[in-house]
């Protein structure tokens, strides 16, 4: 694969967080392993997310528009259906449309699915490429599986030259299982089969193979990444994969699961622009992604130097510490988890 690099990244997360308490209050239980989660407001969804995600990126890229060749998005929970997410945000932000648009729904890991498409293209056709993972899933109130459902977004410019980071390699790998989580056609609401151990094994598979593919085709062992970001739905679940990849507890980040929740498809690249704003020159990152149904995409990449903050684009240090906290009435309501009348 030929190295391209990372040029840039934004991010976008709402204000609006809920505690685990609050949910716990209101169930008498909480089950899933993280402290907060972010909740998109009444008048957000996830073409809005990222759309500033996506100018936030531009602007710290320091690119011209014109330059973009290739815009792809990752999304479980669209706003619509027949739709495409890709058009509105290029139309948002001033891209002309005579590029390629790219929109991936098809999972959980649809950001990495898009990253993967989108260095190909942009290996091919050059220019830069514009890639991002917006989500916002949600289920039933009542299901376990929506206790850590959060919200994010994160945009990432592509390029051959001018880079922050290089991405040095990617990998992907799914084991045949019938999706464990999963949304009917016509629903918004993701479900679960509700069998941990079919769900783990399907996790932890595709995400061991993906992972020793990446390092046997860069020649590389799991000494030599200083950071690791492993997709989950809480932060306890990346831990159970360690034993079979072989890497230390202390190089795993799952801080922005934690104040995040589970954002799905923006959930990797969230995670990756956060070590990216700690990690030194010189550090290796490994990322995986999971979907189920569709297996993992692994990531390589090598820091070169650190993004330069602007004044006028917010860092996700930023985001987060600019929160209000909702109760749980308003959290229905703003997921649309209760039916109001009109």
């Amino acid at each position: 694969m030929t190295k391209l690099k990372i040029c840039g990244y934004g991010c976008y997360i709402p204000r609006f967080r809920i505690k685990r308490e609050e949910i716990q209050k209101i169930w008498g239980h909480f089950q899933g392993r993280i402290a907060e989660k972010a909740v998109m407001g009444y008048d957000e969804d996830t073409c809005t997310m990222a759309v500033e995600a996506a100018k936030n990126a531009i602007k710290n890229a320091k690119i011209k528009r014109e330059e973009i060749q290739v815009v792809g998005i990752g999304c479980s929970s669209p706003p619509y259906a027949l739709r495409s997410m890709a058009a509105e945000v290029a139309m948002a932000i001033g891209i002309p449309l005579n590029i390629r648009l790219l929109d991936f729904k098809e999972s959980e890991k649809a950001g990495t699915t898009a990253l993967v498409t989108c260095i190909d293209i942009i290996i091919n056709k050059g220019g830069k490429g514009l890639v991002i993972g917006s989500d916002s899933p949600k289920s039933i109130a009542s299901d376990p599986i929506e206790n850590t459902y959060g919200a994010s977004a994160t945009a990432l410019i592509i390029g051959k030259s001018d880079g922050i980071a290089t991405i040095e390699g990617a990998s992907s790998a799914t084991i045949e299982i019938i999706a464990d989580r999963f949304r009917k056609e016509g629903s918004e609401m993701v479900e679960d089969l509700g069998i941990p151990q079919y769900h783990q094994t399907g996790y932890i598979n595709s995400i061991q193979q993906a992972i020793t593919n990446l390092l046997n085709e860069l020649g590389l062992t799991t000494s030599d990444f200083q950071h690791l970001f492993i997709q989950g739905h809480d932060t306890r679940e990346p831990t159970r994969v360690l034993r079979k990849i072989g890497f230390d507890k202390k190089v795993l980040h799952t801080d922005t699961i934690n104040v995040i929740g589970d954002s799905a498809a923006a959930s990797v690249l969230t995670g990756l622009i956060d070590i990216l704003d700690r990690a030194n020159p010189g550090e290796r990152i490994l990322c995986a992604s999971y979907g189920s149904g569709a297996g993992c995409d692994a990531f390589s990449i090598l820091v070169e130097k650190k993004q330069e903050i602007l004044e006028d684009v917010p860092i996700m240090q930023t985001y987060l510490e600019n929160k209000q906290y909702i109760d749980y009435n308003q959290y229905l309501r703003f997921k649309e988890l209760i039916d109001l009348e009109t």
